[in-house]
């Protein structure tokens, strides 16, 4: 484990949000988990302007959804309501700058694992599109009875399909349902090695996790206990994490505060890597504005150093070398920036072939572009095979789905990223259209921008949205999310008619 981040769930006074986050800071939690279970208790502006106290003291943010808002439901009206209530948590979270939205999917109602499974599918493909542009999570929580719907298994089915979700542990669940189990280290070892071989990178890095001590019977959880009454124990969650290469977010649930000092307290005792509240001042970069929040572990090892992750082993070789001559930036530097970067990077590139700009001796040395997979790449770098050439060759493109592969991308050099706009095997659907913006001379980059600025009204007047992006040195490209079913040449021809709009405005 690289990072511990230990907070409480609830602002201390909702009318006193200065006075929140002090209380906050001076007990040292560096989370918080702000609680609209009952009612909206913040406005958006009230969210955004405690967001930004939170933000300046090094506080971290998450939210937890109305009760009333469940993913199980069926009947038209409550749907409505309930993905409603989940939709304004969602815009709230964004507000504040918060990272997830914890929510609870809801009760069986007498329906088998089949039909559950197919009736939350359809609803967060309802809910998708209106909340994934928020940049938040939707975190499905670990449910606690056996009258409820999400099991570990059945949350791990739903965040495959629906990349905008993530996963919420809560130990004291997963304890009452495995009648007491989660009692040692080794239990909750075997816990975290079924997530880290469940879900991905970004959904562990952090892991959003709930924390309370409870009691329970053969349904499951009956009710929360100050922490020390039941038979859960914090530094098992620590000793079982410390060999998984993720960070963990706990929220203490008691309402108990004498259960959130002894947790905290506790949690010192193991030596876990733990982060406090800090100014923002105190947590700037010290070299020249370079700063990574989670430097990757390297162990030296003869002339070279070896990245551990998981049974994944990768030799990083001249990591002192300068790549970027003019910032003095390193092999090393590229390497931690791709480790650092992989949470918002691999929800993208997940399935999608990739062609490498590969620059083993820095940006001035030579430069090549590679789609084959190069040989000596490890075993357990993922490629697919593409018919090329009107079907008489193949090339093996990479595919980057874990950080590992990403980590291996720095270490051969490839400085630039390239990937398809579809995804496996769907290779022949594309899930954007990309307009490349590209000046030539007299043209300089403030044209860009302005025919940028009018992409998005031709955009806006067809009720689509565009996401810009640089594109080299001088350069945008308009990044336009599509829903599945298209081909590559309705694309085409779709971005043809922009470009005539374009020259019409």
């Amino acid at each position: 484990m690289r990072q511990l981040r230990y907070g409480v769930a609830g602002i201390k006074d909702p009318k006193d949000l200065r006075g929140s986050v002090d209380h906050l800071v001076s007990h040292g939690f560096a989370q918080c988990e702000v609680q609209f279970v009952k009612e909206f208790t913040l406005k958006e502006a009230e969210a955004k302007r405690f967001g930004e106290m939170a933000r300046d003291n090094g506080i971290s943010l998450s939210v937890h959804a109305p009760y009333f808002a469940q993913l199980t439901t069926r009947e038209p009206d409550r749907l409505k309501l309930h993905l409603g209530g989940l939709h304004h948590a969602c815009k709230l979270a964004s507000a504040m700058g918060a990272t997830v939205v914890v929510c609870h999917p809801g009760s069986h109602h007498g329906r088998s694992p089949e039909e559950l499974h197919e009736q939350v599918n359809a609803n967060l493909a309802d809910l998708g599109p209106r909340v994934s542009d928020l940049g938040v999570k939707l975190g499905l929580e670990t449910c606690g009875k056996r009258s409820q719907f999400g099991a570990l298994g059945d949350i791990a089915l739903l965040v495959k399909e629906h990349p905008f979700t993530t996963v919420v542990i809560d130990y004291a669940h997963i304890h009452a349902l495995s009648n007491g189990q989660l009692n040692t280290p080794e239990a909750m070892e075997a816990l975290f090695g079924y997530i880290t071989s469940q879900f991905s990178f970004e959904h562990f890095w952090p892991l959003h996790t709930h924390f309370s001590d409870n009691e329970f019977g053969p349904q499951g959880e009956i009710r929360h206990v100050p922490y020390g009454k039941g038979s859960l124990r914090i530094s098992h969650v620590v000793q079982g994490a410390s060999n998984f290469d993720m960070a963990l977010t706990i929220v203490s649930e008691e309402k108990d505060p004498g259960s959130h000092v002894a947790i905290q307290e506790e949690l010192k005792t193991t030596q876990a890597p733990m982060v406090f509240p800090a100014k923002r001042e105190e947590v700037r970069p010290a070299r020249d504005g370079l700063y990574f929040p989670h430097p990757i572990r390297l162990e030296r090892k003869g002339d070279a150093h070896r990245f551990q992750h998981g049974a994944r082993e990768l030799r990083i070789s001249n990591k002192d070398k300068i790549y970027f001559p003019e910032d003095d930036l390193t092999k090393g530097d590229l390497v931690n920036y791709y480790y650092n970067a992989a949470s918002m990077m691999l929800p993208f590139l997940r399935d999608r072939p990739i062609a490498m700009q590969r620059v083993p001796e820095g940006i001035y040395g030579e430069a090549f572009y590679e789609k084959q997979i190069p040989k000596g790449a490890p075993e357990w770098v993922r490629n697919v095979p593409v018919s090329a050439e009107g079907g008489s060759r193949t090339i093996d493109f990479v595919v980057v789905d874990d950080v590992t592969t990403l980590v291996w991308l720095a270490q051969i050099g490839s400085v630039e990223v390239h990937a398809w706009t579809s995804r496996w095997p769907k290779l022949d659907e594309p899930d954007f259209a990309v307009l490349d913006l590209d000046p030539h001379e007299p043209i300089e980059f403030e044209d860009v921008r302005a025919v940028g600025r009018l992409v998005n009204v031709v955009l806006t007047g067809l009720g689509l949205k565009g996401f810009p992006k640089t594109s080299g040195g001088s350069g945008l490209q308009v990044f336009i999310p599509l829903v599945p079913g298209h081909t590559y040449p309705e694309v085409r021809e779709f971005c043809t008619a922009v470009g005539g709009m374009l020259r019409l405005a």
